[in-house]
């Protein structure tokens, strides 16, 4: 899908390779940023090694010193990470293992391939390092993401954090820059960007506010600009046209600016450089403080003698070099000889799958300072391995462009349970059809509140959807103002045309001054058309009370294009003082109301007969639900919508699933549509 390219200070996101995604959990829950707390816990991976260089797993807590900032620290956390054969005896292993109650979880690789030094000959063995390390030392849980270096375009990334070892396969496979053109290379892969508009319906406040939820208001100072945020144009000189070479203070800013992105990867991070530069320490300490050790692997294995015409290559390993300095400086290790296959990728493996995490309360000063780290062991003759220090929090107005950009990538690509400041919002995904430009709606509920939601000022939001090869098929970005919606629940949707299949969405708003964050995501089924029935059943949108709240339609207008559909387009019939339930609903509930929307074929309604059943997630027994049809409205010629009001027993906390099930009288035909939604 689309790529993120890291580009002269800037984090421009390019259409140019496949990436996958992290799987997406399917329950919505809602977190409290911790960022505000005036003490957190520093987790600091560490790796011992013994004299012969082999590490050492027998340690417990009390083995370990740590200073930050020459001041020793009270180590309060502590974790053992085995996964091959340490040094140490099996009982004092087994104690701390038990003791800690620790289960090791999947590691994550990041393998950069620098094709602007790499020779045919060292591209060809890091490529072959590579494939077999995924081959042959991958754990069931690891992911892997690829990345290159190239002499026009700087860092991209080819592939993003997977679990897939044939997409791995294919992207260091494919890992190589565009050989250069006569004129400049565009890698713009989607016509247009145009305006992103916002439309806002009101919702009814106290049960009777102006609109009662069915007025529709366009406010133009509710929207900025936008675009495709995946369709930006990226434009790169080739010769005759501009330099042409990235010179050592591109790599370092580059590399730099993908340090700094690792510092929003939650886990066990690795890098896996392969390179013959001569690298600078300082990088190496920016990828330390973000908990990521380098594994630099030298492909040059060979020296040039004489000059000009009579100069011949011998074979040579340069035991010390560059980047030594670099790996040791991030807690990772250097490797000599990219062609010692078995050897890299063995001790690659032991390195960063044998460790242990120390963790220790610090108060941050959100001043975005180095601090110094250092870790001793009281068992003699042992080797530490640690990141040399950390740089403190800093507020997100302190952000540089591309460390919000960055964190933005995280949002988009990574797994919410695992960031703690990220609010998680419920989603509604709809099937529906306007019959032009939308069959798809997803929806999002967001509250208008700085603890629970976000803000109510200048925010940010971005729509996208990705198909099951994990392609982007729909990404765009704009600007709201919501100081007018205090206090108020927004739902914000946006509307799409996909073709039949199963697709994954995610909602984001982000507070532009503050950079807290919300992010929405869920699958979204478009079924494919069924030519031998009369009728379509749209998802049903279930609608619950609600005082306070407002819709915000996001989408992005082309030129005169015809604008997509709106929510009451395909939802005509809102009940006053009711909205959206979003998959969340409150415990103690007694009514809901269920828009269903149907389109026939001919020119006669069929007679249908309803009947709603609820089953609870831990078990499959049915729960009858009593129903009245409140009201039924012809839409058109061919659509007919019902509102239906159901009354609900007492339901424990849980998930639960509604289906109505239609019979057709006539040809005695049964559809089903479902909705989910969970009691708290």
């Amino acid at each position: 899908m689309s790529a993120a390219r890291f580009l002269r200070g800037l984090f421009l996101f390019v259409v140019v390779s496949t990436i996958s995604r992290p799987d997406w959990q399917s329950g919505q829950t809602q977190k409290i940023p911790r960022h505000d707390a005036a003490a957190v816990v520093k987790l600091v991976p560490v790796r011992v090694l013994d004299p012969n260089g082999r590490p050492v797993m027998g340690l417990t807590r009390n083995d370990f010193v740590l200073h930050d900032n020459s001041v020793l620290q009270k180590i309060t956390e502590f974790e053992v990470h085995s996964f091959g054969p340490p040094v140490g005896t099996v009982e004092k292993i087994n104690e701390t293992l038990a003791a800690t109650s620790f289960q090791p979880t999947g590691r994550k690789f990041f393998i950069v391939l620098d094709t602007q030094t790499n020779d045919p000959n060292g591209t060809a063995s890091a490529k072959k390092a590579a494939l077999d390390f995924v081959a042959n030392q991958l754990r069931p849980n690891d992911e892997v993401a690829i990345l290159y270096y190239g002499a026009m375009t700087g860092l991209n990334i080819k592939q993003y954090l997977s679990s897939d070892k044939a997409k791995i396969k294919k992207a260091i496979e494919n890992a190589k820059e565009a050989p250069p053109s006569a004129g400049f290379v565009s890698v713009m892969t989607e016509a247009g960007v145009g305006a992103f508009a916002g439309q806002t319906v009101s919702g009814a406040e106290g049960g009777g506010g102006e609109g009662g939820g069915g007025g529709v208001s366009e406010g133009g100072s509710i929207s900025s600009f936008g675009g495709a945020l995946f369709g930006e144009a990226n434009i790169v000189s080739a010769p005759g046209l501009g330099r042409f070479g990235r010179t050592q203070a591109d790599f370092k800013e580059n590399m730099s600016e993908f340090a700094k992105a690792l510092k929003y990867i939650q886990g066990a991070k690795n890098v896996l450089f392969f390179s013959a530069r001569n690298a600078e320490k300082d990088i190496g300490r920016e990828f330390g403080a973000s908990n990521t050790p380098v594994f630099a692997i030298n492909t040059r294995n060979w020296i040039e003698k004489g000059v000009m015409l009579t100069s011949v290559r011998e074979k040579y390993i340069y035991a010390e070099h560059a980047l030594k300095e670099l790996a040791l400086a991030s807690g990772g290790q250097y490797f000599a000889d990219v062609k010692d296959t078995a050897t890299i990728t063995g001790e690659i493996q032991t390195l960063s799958g044998n460790y242990y995490v120390l963790g220790y309360y610090i108060t941050e000063q959100w001043d975005g300072r180095f601090h110094e780290i250092k870790v001793e062991v009281k068992q003699p003759d042992c080797r530490v391995l640690v990141q040399e220090g950390y740089y403190g929090s800093k507020p997100y107005d302190q952000y540089s462009d591309i460390e919000k950009k960055l964190h933005l990538f995280d949002l988009i690509f990574g797994s919410l349970s695992a960031s703690p400041d990220v609010l998680e919002a419920p989603v509604e995904p709809l099937f529906c059809i306007d019959g032009v430009s939308s069959n798809g709606v997803v929806l999002a509920k967001i509250p208008i509140e700085e603890k629970t939601g976000i803000a109510a000022g200048r925010s940010e939001f971005f729509t996208l959807v990705f198909n099951q090869d994990g392609e982007t098929v729909h990404s765009v970005r704009g600007e709201v103002d919501l100081s007018a919606q205090a206090h108020k629940a927004l739902f914000p949707y946006f509307a799409v045309r996909l073709s039949p299949g199963e697709y994954r969405c995610r909602i984001i708003a982000r507070d532009m001054t503050t950079g807290q964050s919300v992010v929405g995501q869920s699958p979204l089924m478009i079924p494919a058309p069924n030519a031998e029935s009369s009728l379509t059943f749209f998802s049903p949108l279930l609608l619950v009370s609600e005082k306070n709240f407002q819709f915000l339609k996001l989408y992005r207008t082309r030129g005169g294009a015809r604008q997509p559909a709106s929510l009451l387009d395909f939802y005509p019939l809102f009940p006053i003082g009711y909205a959206p339930l979003a998959g969340v609903l409150d415990a103690g509930i007694k009514n809901l109301h269920l828009i269903l929307p149907m389109e026939f074929r001919g020119d006669k309604i069929p007679e249908v007969e309803l009947d709603f059943r609820l089953t609870a997630s831990a078990g499959k027994e049915e729960i009858p639900l009593a129903s009245r049809i409140v009201e039924t409205r012809r839409i058109g010629q061919r659509r007919n919508v019902l509102d239906v009001e159901i009354a609900l027993p007492d339901l424990k906390p849980g998930n639960y699933e509604l289906a109505v099930v239609a019979t057709e009288s006539e040809k005695q035909s049964k559809h089903t549509v479902k909705s989910a939604f969970r009691i708290r």
